[in-house]
């Protein structure tokens, strides 16, 4: 069983916080730590402002959310690491091998399946993507 599980995407405001919070949410466990991080994120922005209306329109809230960019101690500590792109599940490896094994795709159980980055675009990409998201969350669930 995972202790800490660790989401990653590029900027850590749309993809990683989401399928943190509906992890969180679906997991519902006191003994597991979900949280989120991105390769090239910016420490302390806010969650992308149409990622949240497509949150809040499920009854999720990520007004809270800060973004923060991955380290190493964060990659130290996850049990497992879930990326949204086979490029994310690479650039991990590249950065710490000893996390192989540990880093996989969020889309796993669903083909392999990527998901696309709706930062800057409409409201509609967002909505695919948190589809996608949750597919893969509840996908994940009989694993955890």
């Amino acid at each position: 069983m995972f202790d800490n599980i660790l989401m990653v995407c590029v900027g850590n405001l749309c993809r990683s916080p989401t399928a943190e919070i509906l992890l969180r949410h679906h997991l519902d466990r006191a003994d597991c730590t979900v949280h989120s991080a991105g390769l090239a994120a910016r420490d302390g922005a806010p969650m992308d402002a149409t990622s949240m209306k497509v949150l809040a329109a499920h009854g999720f809230d990520g007004g809270n959310h800060a973004a923060r960019r991955l380290d190493d101690a964060l990659l130290s500590e996850a049990g497992l690491v879930l990326a949204m792109e086979p490029s994310h599940v690479e650039a991990i490896l590249a950065r710490a091998p000893h996390t192989r094994g540990r880093v996989m795709l969020l889309g796993r159980w669903l083909d392999e399946r990527p998901i696309p980055d709706p930062f800057g675009q409409q409201r509609p990409a967002h909505e695919h993507v948190y589809s996608l998201i949750s597919d893969a969350v509840e996908a994940w669930l009989p694993y955890l």
